[in-house]
């Protein structure tokens, strides 16, 4: 791999730049759900990522998303809601800051933490899974080693309806928090053991002082295979 390629990037998109810093790797693709409309992808591009798939289910910002991944070339943006049950019917409660804490789980103590947003519309919508979305608009999944989730508590659901998708996977970027946000949310402390038992390890993680923040798991294996260990002490 071109060193230069690994080179720090200040407004590079920070879950790809602590994998370059820390891990030594440039993901080949990223597989983004809970894209919302696309702030990140200028900064995906700038930190090296050349393929990625970007999705979201709001009619309301995927029209931005889209204009914005037709900027880069390699990116493809497609409008789903993302689970675990493909086909399933499930109501989608979408929230007053255009959209970005909706969720299909229900806003518990997110009302109490952030009681300036609110959830008065609720959607019917239907939940589509990894495994099934991506082949139908031809995307093979292993030219992508990293996801990266935002998905407001529903983040199990994804990963659980995306177990063949997830055997090209080394690194898993995904929203975290102590639990209690949304009915029914994994609190971080069994998302690290829900993960484990999938091949994957917490490698980083920082949690905001509203009990939420973000994780990098990273599959085993890669642990095992560094070739730089010159910060083993």
């Amino acid at each position: 791999m071109n060193k230069n390629s690994l080179a720090e990037v200040k407004n590079g998109l920070r879950a790809v730049e602590i994998v370059k810093s820390r891990f030594k790797r440039l993901p080949r693709g990223v597989i983004q759900v809970g894209a919302h409309n696309g702030r990140e992808v200028p900064r995906m591009a700038r930190s090296g990522v050349e393929k990625a798939v970007l999705i979201d289910p709001l009619d309301e910002t995927f029209g931005t998303l889209s204009d914005r991944v037709a900027e880069v070339d390699g990116y493809v943006a497609i409008q789903a809601l993302i689970g675990d049950e493909d086909g399933k019917q499930v109501t989608f409660n979408v929230s007053s800051n255009t959209g970005e804490s909706s969720s299909f789980l229900e806003p518990s103590g997110h009302t109490e933490i952030k009681p300036d947003i609110h959830f008065e519309e609720k959607r019917e919508m239907t939940l589509r899974s990894l495994d099934s979305l991506l082949p139908e608009h031809e995307i093979e999944s292993d030219g992508y080693d990293m996801m990266f989730i935002d998905t407001q508590g529903a983040e199990k659901h994804v990963i659980a309806g995306a177990l063949n998708s997830l055997k090209s996977i080394d690194f898993i970027w995904v929203e975290v928090s102590i639990g209690g946000i949304y009915d029914g949310d994994m609190p971080l402390s069994r998302f690290v053991v829900f993960l484990e038992a999938l091949g994957f390890e917490l490698g980083f993680c920082e949690l905001k002082r509203f009990g939420w923040g973000d994780a990098l798991f990273v599959r085993r294996s890669v642990f095992i295979n560094q070739d730089d260990d010159s910060s083993q002490g």
